[in-house]
């Protein structure tokens, strides 16, 4: 895993800011059903951090962009967040560098930083380079996966239907 400033994540993605990149990821690739309400069950959440490892690494690297936090700061715990960049040899704060690099082969550090998105309620951004793929997660407790093609978009589709991701209420 690599952890990057969001400068070097926008040099590394053809000099587009991380934010504009991801906005226009997210206008150009089809939504996968609607809406899901993320899990409550923190097991549920690893569970679903596994799956998203299991669709994305394979294909290609992934950035994980933690892109909010502390909105409900009763659910952090930045040390144990922090703690785990440290004994990656990472020091920065968040806030300089919110972006993780996942290559393939680097899924249980993948699914390690998802799961403190998933556990603390942050907000974070999910997309594979080459832009075939997004899942933004909100701190409002949902989220929502796009994909480029019919294939992606009925894989993604399959897979949280046995994972059984209940639709977001409207």
């Amino acid at each position: 895993m690599k952890i990057l400033t969001k400068e070097n994540a926008s040099e590394m993605l053809g000099g587009k800011s991380l934010d504009t990149f991801v906005g226009q990821l997210s206008n150009r690739l089809r939504q996968v059903g609607d809406a899901y309400s993320t899990p409550r069950d923190s097991g549920a959440k690893t569970a679903l951090s596994r799956l998203f490892a299991y669709l994305l690494l394979r294909k290609s690297s992934v950035c994980v962009y933690v892109s909010g936090w502390g909105v409900w700061g009763s659910s952090e715990n930045l040390d144990l967040f922090y703690g785990y960049r440290r004994s990656l040899g990472e020091n920065r704060p968040l806030i300089d560098a919110p972006v993780h690099l996942f290559e393939r082969t680097e899924g249980g550090a993948f699914i390690s930083i998802l799961c403190m998105v998933f556990y603390f309620v942050w907000d974070a951004w999910v997309f594979d380079v080459e832009g075939k793929a997004l899942v933004r997660i909100s701190h409002d407790e949902w989220l929502e996966v796009r994909a480029n093609d019919d294939e992606a978009i009925k894989e993604f589709a399959a897979e949280l239907g046995k994972y059984g991701m209940p639709l977001l209420a409207r």
